[in-house]
């Protein structure tokens, strides 16, 4: 199955913190609406989406390449 994500991406929380965590947030909020319209993105935004307390710069990474 295709994914916008790699299946081994390591995604952890002791990272460098991301300098603007509301755009993180926002960002993904913006990616869980599209969920509706595009499943294949389900599983990529449900992974970064435990991050949303406290976002680090590779999460940011994840999200945007």
């Amino acid at each position: 199955m295709v994914t916008p994500i790699e299946t081994n991406a390591k995604l952890l929380p002791d990272q460098e913190d991301l300098d603007n965590p509301d755009r993180y947030r926002r960002l993904v909020g913006k990616l869980n609406y599209l969920i509706v319209t595009k499943l294949y993105i389900a599983f990529a935004v449900s992974m970064i989406s435990h991050f949303l307390s406290a976002p680090k710069t590779s999460h940011w990474n994840a999200v945007v390449l």
